[in-house]
């Protein structure tokens, strides 16, 4: 049971609170515009990945289990319970892993569909849907931002881990949970954690599903939570609790889980992905598509990425092939330089060409260097070209290259559209309905538009 006058456990009940008190109209401007940037970006990332067939495998396993519901599955319309819904729709909303990312992990791919799905079985309004989109967000940055090296390092991986925490709090703000319920919906979700990386060795597809069974944990977490469970508050920092668990000692065990909480917001920092592939590689992407261009049609001899070490020792960022997987080739460097090169930028769609003979060649060509004087999403590149020149390029901005604005999702939205085969036309109805959704008294007319535009994708 938690004690709210027990002062070990004030900065959980603060992080609780914060998230059971969240309204959007007691939120800075520039949040609230945040909060739509990533709703508007996520949507429109799984828009684009309705004709894959990892959507289709989890609709057809939800058939066989799901009961009538008050929410709906994007892919289809089909109405289904809100777990479940979120389930399913997460694995479009991750599929492509160009969803939102911040350092500690992806989190659209779970609080988004979480938010959504909840928000339309409660008759939510836009408003309550965007605060539970701003409390879901912050609350897994929090946990996780100094926590998530240490458990990458153990092989967790950081999207599912935390984001069951960011669909608990969004879960919970819109079913109305006091600090008290929301605090226990949170211990809850700390129990449902999970999720490897395993994938990446064999490129294999549960990845996806992580993202999906983390919105419906948290979910049920704060289901759970407001028909009475009680849960202990030892939860995140107790001697056996989720950080140490998860971490052992290689971590800060949450010294800044409620720093500023309510005025400085982790979400700011929620950056974007240009192309659907590891955030650590936009750069490397960005670089070698201007080398190419620079090179004038010299072929390269060899092309050599210097890159901070937690990057370039990063489990499938050194694979060099075979590649017979999508997974593969998204957390691989010399892939997606090999890709770059050849096309001058990367798609979904070319990270599935594995038989392309001029990619394995230029991959074989490729060096990972890790470096100590390169920070964080700030790579070199190096290429020496068989005519004898040798070019550069260095990555100066860092993740703010990449920052996530209404802007830049709304010019993100247009170029996954064009590539799902939906019309800008068509698109505008959905970006004024995300514009204007503080102001709606139901998020039925938006999820009307996401359906009609699924439908038009596949």
């Amino acid at each position: 049971m938690i004690d709210a006058n027990d002062g070990k456990k004030a900065p959980f009940l603060a992080l609780a609170a914060f998230a059971s008190e969240t309204r959007i109209n007691r939120l800075p401007g520039p949040i609230r515009e945040k909060a739509r940037a990533c709703l508007l970006y996520g949507i429109a990332v799984a828009l684009a990945s309705t004709k894959a067939e990892e959507p289709a495998c989890v609709a057809r396993f939800l058939d066989r289990r799901a009961a009538t519901g008050g929410a709906r599955r994007i892919l289809d319309g089909k109405p289904m319970p809100a777990g479940e819904a979120a389930l399913a729709n997460a694995v479009l909303f991750h599929l492509r892993v160009q969803d939102d990312a911040h350092a500690c992990g992806h989190f659209g791919a779970v609080v988004l569909p979480s938010a959504l799905a909840v928000a339309e079985e409660t008759g939510a309004s836009g408003a309550a849907l965007l605060a539970a989109v701003v409390a879901g967000y912050e609350v897994a940055l929090r946990i996780g931002r100094d926590h998530g090296a240490a458990i990458s390092r153990r092989g967790f991986r950081t999207t599912p881990v935390y984001g069951v925490f960011g669909a608990a709090a969004a879960a919970g703000r819109l079913f109305g949970l006091d600090a008290p319920r929301m605090a226990n919906a949170l211990s809850l979700a700390a129990n449902f954690a999970g999720g490897l990386r395993a994938f990446v060795a064999s490129g294999t597809s549960e990845y996806v599903i992580e993202a999906g069974f983390a919105a419906r944990n948290g979910i049920d977490a704060a289901g759970l939570a407001d028909e009475g469970m009680v849960a202990t508050a030892d939860a995140l920092d107790g001697e056996a609790g989720f950080f140490r668990a998860f971490a052992g000692d290689d971590a800060d065990h949450g010294r800044r889980l409620t720093a500023d909480l309510g005025t400085v917001f982790e979400m700011d920092a929620v950056t974007y992905k240009p192309y659907p592939i590891c955030q650590f590689h936009r750069g490397i992407v960005r670089g070698i598509a201007d080398l190419r261009q620079q090179a004038e049609g010299a072929a390269p001899d060899a092309i050599e990425i210097r890159m901070h070490p937690f990057e370039a020792n990063f489990v499938g960022v050194r694979h060099a092939g075979p590649v017979t997987r999508r997974a593969q080739a998204f957390m691989s460097a010399p892939c997606l330089a090999a890709i770059a090169w050849h096309a001058g930028t990367v798609t979904f769609q070319a990270l599935q060409d594995f038989d392309n003979a001029r990619f394995g060649e230029t991959m074989a060509r490729v060096r990972v260097i890790a470096d100590e004087s390169r920070d964080r999403y700030e790579p070199a590149i190096r290429v020496a070209l068989a005519d004898g020149r040798t070019l550069e390029w260095k990555e100066a901005e860092g993740e703010g290259a990449y920052n996530l604005t209404w802007e830049s999702a709304v010019d993100g939205a247009g170029r996954l559209a064009e590539e799902a085969g939906i019309p800008v036309s068509a698109l505008a109805p959905l970006i004024d309905a995300v514009a204007t959704v503080e102001d709606a008294p139901s998020i039925k007319p938006l999820m009307d538009r996401v359906r009609a535009l699924a439908q038009a994708a596949k």
